[in-house]
């Protein structure tokens, strides 16, 4: 596999990786001007820069930068006899008696958000946070929209009945939701799984009125389940935590078309991501 590939390949999933790379070389070494090593942990990697000492120290930094999420360049001497080293310089015992700088290009995971609904809102709303450093996973029970003809700014797309995509995915507590289907009964289900599965989000948002928005809250308080009467509901009560939940849904910078409520709705995500007040 072509390492470009492979490095497509991880930002397509969305996985966190850093690449480095030879980018000057003075005497011997084993590596050129060139190579280059992707690393996920210290035991995934793909490609080299050269093997022996250099490669496993090349490892080990790029592991300790990826904790960091700093990127930048940094210069070994491979001497196993050094004399007169700049501090900022890093020894390494081998044989070859030449200098190497190497770039470490950090890439850390986006930011997940699901989107359920791929409607006229929805898709604007993926068109304005395709330059955001956000991974975006659409889901829809509809052909004709899940489909990247219709949504092709999406990262994923999954054409899936939304309460069995809802009981089944995992996101992290990081992770953003937005609820906008097709019908009102829809987003209170979804959302309704997302509270009995106590799901933590860094946001939720649910298209509603502020008519509708008061009765969500009113329902989800009372853990009142819509889809199965019968069936005993284990969220409520008024010590429920609303606090990722955002109804209505957008900042109130005015507009009622599609890609104006899509616009409001991206810029409250923003504030809530960088925890503006």
């Amino acid at each position: 596999m072509q390492i470009e590939k492979h490095i497509y390949e991880l930002k397509q999933n969305n996985l966190p990786f850093v690449a480095a790379t030879v980018v000057k070389e003075i005497g011997s070494v084993p590596g050129k001007v060139g190579f280059k090593i992707v690393v996920q942990s210290e035991k995934e990697f793909y490609g080299t820069v050269g093997g022996g000492a250099i490669e496993l120290e090349v490892i080990q930094e790029s592991v300790e930068r990826m904790k960091s999420g700093e990127s930048g360049t940094k210069e070994y001497l491979l001497s196993k006899n050094p004399k007169d080293v700049d501090g900022e310089v890093k020894t390494l015992p081998m044989n070859c008696s030449g200098r190497v700088w190497i770039y470490y290009e950090v890439h850390g995971s986006l930011s997940t958000l699901y989107l359920f609904g791929g409607g006229h809102v929805g898709n604007a709303l993926l068109y304005y946070l395709k330059p955001l450093n956000f991974h975006t996973i659409l889901i829809d029970n509809r052909p004709e929209y899940a489909n990247t003809e219709k949504n092709p700014n999406a990262n994923e797309i999954h054409l899936s009945d939304y309460l069995e995509f809802a009981a089944k995915f995992q996101p992290n507590e990081k992770s953003f939701t937005v609820i906008m289907t097709h019908g009102h009964n829809f987003d209170y289900l979804i959302l309704q799984k997302l509270f009995e599965r106590k799901l933590i989000f860094k946001y939720i948002g649910v298209i509603a009125s502020k008519t509708k928005a008061t009765a969500i809250v009113k329902d989800l308080k009372k853990g009142f389940s819509k889809g199965s009467p019968k069936e005993s509901v284990t969220f409520g009560g008024d010590d429920l935590n609303l606090s990722m939940l955002h109804s209505p849904i957008g900042l109130n910078i005015g507009g009622t078309s599609a890609s104006e409520i899509a616009l409001s709705v991206v810029a409250e995500i923003q504030k809530v991501k960088y925890e503006k007040s």
